[in-house]
């Protein structure tokens, strides 16, 4: 397997993050900025999947995979804004 096979691009909001296979949704929050990644561990924010469904920061990931980030107490229920 090359470098280029090992490494798959997520989207963290629209923005795209070129991660090594098997890395988590936590390394996809630190590649955006330790805050996120510390504002997720605090409980300030929480990750959804393209259909909604919360993510754990322990959750795998794929390539194409779309976080989207939300504030705790936001009531928007959308998966694209």
């Amino acid at each position: 397997m090359s470098t280029a096979d090992a490494r798959i691009t997520v989207y963290v909001d629209t923005r795209p993050v070129t991660l090594y296979r098997g890395m988590q949704v936590r390394h996809a929050l630190i590649s955006c900025g330790q805050s996120l990644y510390e504002a997720a561990l605090k409980g300030a924010l929480y990750a959804v999947d393209e259909h909604g469904f919360r993510l754990g920061l322990e959750g795998a990931l794929s390539d194409g995979a779309r976080i989207f980030l939300r504030r705790v107490g936001s009531q928007c229920s959308d998966s694209g804004s």
